[in-house]
């Protein structure tokens, strides 16, 4: 019995320094890239910064520093400057859904919509022609189709995705002693 102990204490400290080293490297990849690296001229942004305006700022960075980032926004004479620490939340495009993806989305819902619905309309189906599974089959042909055509139209919207600054940074190291410590700084 001695052994499986053994075994199993060395099994937990291996488990530890591999948690250890993905932790570290995950949390460090993600959190310790500066504003500046991670945005470059010419990429299209949304900022949140209830500070400076009341919705969504979308426009395209024209230069990016420590303190602000400078973007030109549609409509606009020239160019906006928004400093780093009243931005809320900041995400880049990674530009428009595809109409086949809109698409699909919209056949599913109506094939999914059309067939509850018409298996509902038409009861246990005792007594029709035709079986209500027959009916739910139909109409999600419909359904899916409308769906389809419905999602084709409509334009795509665009997809983002956050950025996240250098606000917080946490990080899991094993100790000398087999223990472990957990490192949380954040900077206000």
């Amino acid at each position: 019995m001695p052994n499986r102990k053994i075994l199993s204490a060395n099994s937990l400290c291996i488990a530890l320094v591999v948690l250890s080293f993905v932790s570290t490297s995950v949390f460090a990849a993600d959190g310790d890239v500066p504003l500046q690296q991670s945005l470059t001229p010419g990429m299209r942004v949304r900022i949140l910064a209830p500070e400076v305006a009341p919705g969504k700022i979308i426009g395209t960075v024209t230069r990016v520093s420590d303190d602000a980032v400078t973007l030109n926004i549609p409509g606009r004479g020239e160019p906006v400057s928004i400093q780093r620490e009243k931005i809320a939340r900041l995400d880049a495009s990674e530009g428009p859904h595809s109409r086949g993806f809109d698409s699909a989305i919209g056949a599913g819902i109506g094939a999914a919509v059309g067939a509850a619905g018409c298996a509902a309309g038409n009861g246990s189906g005792q007594g029709h022609i035709v079986s209500t599974g027959a009916v739910a089959g139909i109409c999600a042909l419909f359904g899916g189709g409308l769906g389809a055509l419905i999602g084709a139209v409509i334009p795509p919207s665009e997809r983002w995705k956050e950025i996240s600054g250098t606000r917080y940074r946490v990080t899991f190291a094993p100790r000398l002693d087999h223990g472990a410590d957990l490192a949380v700084a954040w900077k206000f």
